[in-house]
C-alpha cells in the first residue's frame, strides 16, 4: 500500500515544519521496515516543547477533516480522559483541565493541543484483543482513522506486508504484559516526496523531481494505571534529506536499507515509485 496524501490537507500549515537536522536516524540502528524495535523511554514520553505551531496545525486539519482526525468511541471515553490527565500533569496544567467545561469526548483533543505528539488509545475488549478506541491523529503517514477506529491491532496493521505474520504475536504479547511502570519507545523512518505532515491519498510523484525529505517518528507506549488501556504517542520529525549529508554513514545506511528492503515492503513504503526521484537526488548531490 503506497503512503497517501489527502488533497484536503496538501495546503501548507503556517509554520516551518522542516527541521534543520534529523532528530533521529532509526534506519542506522535497524534498517528493517518490519520490526518491533522496542527500547526503554529516554526523556519525556510526550513532546512538551512550547509551541503554538502544532496547535495551529492540529486545529486546522480538524476543521477540515473532523472525525477523520479526531474521534473517541463510547467505550474509550474513560481511558481517553485518564490519558488526558497524565498529559496535563506533564505540562503542569492539571488545574486548568479541572476547570475545563469541555465534554468528556473532547478531553483528549484538548490534551493533544498541549503537545506535538499525536495521541492514540488502545483498549482491551472482552476477548483480550486491543482495539483503537480513541485518537487525535493529525499527522499520520499511512493510517486513516475513520477506517481503523474500533479495529484490533491485527486489523490496524493489516495493510503492512509481513507484519502480522512475523511479529503480530509479539505485539499482542507486549500489549498484554506491559506494566504500568514501564515506558517504552520505538521509531519508524520513511522517505517522502514532500514535507507534508499528513499523508492519506496516493502520492503524485514527478519522476523528474530531485526533492526528498526524511521522516522519522518516535512512538511511545505506556499502560494507563486505572483503565489498563495503552497510551500510544507519535511524534513526527521531518527534515530535508540533504541534512543527512554531513552525518557520517547516514546516507550509506539509508541506501542499504532501501536497496535491501523486500519488494512488498518497498511498495508499501512507496520506495518503488520514489526510485527515479532517489536516483535524481543522488546524482544531484553526488552520493
Amino acid at each position: 500500500m503506497i503512503p497517501q496524501d489527502d488533497p484536503m490537507t496538501q495546503s501548507r500549515p503556517s509554520f516551518e515544519r522542516i527541521e534543520q537536522a534529523p532528530a533521529f536516524l532509526p534506519h542506522c540502528n535497524d534498517p528493517r521496515i518490519v520490526a518491533m524495535g522496542l527500547a526503554p523511554m529516554l526523556g519525556s514520553w510526550v513532546d512538551t516543547t512550547p509551541s503554538d505551531a502544532w496547535r495551529a496545525h492540529k486545529t486546522s486539519v480538524r476543521e477540515q477533516l473532523g472525525r477523520r482526525v479526531y474521534a473517541v468511541l463510547d467505550e474509550g471515553v474513560a481511558a481517553a480522559n485518564e490519558f488526558t490527565g497524565l498529559v496535563f500533569d506533564v505540562v503542569g496544567e492539571r488545574s486548568r483541565l479541572e476547570k475545563s467545561e469541555l465534554p468528556d469526548t473532547e478531553a483528549l483533543w484538548r490534551a493533544s493541543l498541549e503537545v506535538a505528539d499525536d495521541l492514540v488509545v488502545m483498549q482491551s475488549d472482552d476477548h483480550g484483543k486491543y482495539r483503537l478506541v480513541a485518537a487525535s491523529l493529525c499527522s499520520p503517514s499511512d493510517l486513516s482513522l475513520e477506517e481503523k477506529l474500533g479495529a484490533t491491532m491485527a486489523e490496524v496493521h493489516s495493510p503492512i506486508p509481513r507484519l502480522n505474520d512475523e511479529i503480530g504475536h509479539q505485539i499482542d504479547r507486549f500489549f498484554t504484559r506491559l506494566p504500568t511502570d514501564r515506558f517504552t519507545q520505538r521509531f519508524n523512518w520513511s522517505l517522502m516526496p514532500h514535507p507534508d505532515l499528513m499523508s492519506r491519498d496516493e502520492w503524485q510523484v514527478n519522476p523528474a523531481s530531485d526533492q526528498l525529505w526524511y521522516r522519522a517518528e518516535r512512538q511511545s507506549l505506556r499502560r494507563l494505571p486505572r483503565s489498563g488501556a495503552i497510551a500510544f504517542t507519535i511524534r513526527v520529525h521531518i527534515c530535508d534529506l540533504t541534512a543527512l549529508l554531513p552525518i557520517e554513514g547516514a546516507l550509506e545506511s539509508l541506501w542499504s536499507a532501501v536497496e535491501t528492503a523486500p519488494d512488498d515492503l518497498r511498495r508499501h513504503k512507496g520506495l518503488d515509485i520514489l526510485t527515479p526521484v532517489i536516483g535524481n537526488w543522488r546524482r544531484k548531490n553526488r552520493v
